[in-house]
């Protein structure tokens, strides 16, 4: 599934990316464990004013992040305390947070979701195509990145049949290259 250190800094990053290319104040998201039924959790936080976010664990289908994870594609809310189509159990850190107008992306990776990455405002705004779009590029390019992560241990490994560390090299570049 990959390093997971290296996975942490690619969220961190992502986070920062998020927020500069939607404009949204607050980013925050974290990576879902690797064995079925694993909870997410939110372990990253870029913006915000409190901790109160931090370490929420976050169930399949519970909450926006939750729906987002079990769609495997975006959702939003221009209302977080309104919305009607999500479960409310995470209202109390929301709320200790400001938010209000809140969006989950998913990190899909091989046809799984690996992480969620939330963006959000303090005031209850409709969030535009314009900062979906942004957010979708983010999570797609984190995805991205996590799957070369996955794949880099198999590709510089050594080759079979191969003579030397020089051979080996030029066939690994030669499968990078292809």
């Amino acid at each position: 599934m990959g390093e997971r250190r290296g996975d942490t800094a690619e969220l961190r990053a992502a986070l920062l990316r998020m927020r500069r290319a939607t404009g949204l104040p607050v980013a925050f998201g974290g990576l879902l464990g690797g064995r079925p039924g694993a909870r997410l959790r939110i372990e990253e936080l870029s913006g915000a004013s409190s901790g109160a976010l931090r370490g929420l664990a976050i169930g399949s289908g519970s909450g926006l992040g939750g729906r987002s994870m079990v769609l495997a594609r975006p959702c939003a809310v221009a209302d977080y305390r309104a919305a009607r189509h999500i479960s409310h159990e995470y209202d109390g850190p929301v709320a200790a947070e400001g938010l209000r107008s809140v969006l989950a992306v998913p990190v899909v990776v091989g046809h799984r979701v690996r992480a969620v990455l939330y963006g959000a405002l303090r005031a209850p705004l409709p969030l535009g195509g314009r900062v979906l779009d942004a957010a979708v590029a983010v999570a797609r390019d984190m995805g991205q990145a996590l799957a070369v992560r996955d794949e880099e241990p198999r590709l510089v490994g050594p080759v079979p049949g191969t003579g030397g560390p020089a051979a080996r090299g030029a066939a690994v570049w030669e499968a990078v290259r292809e």
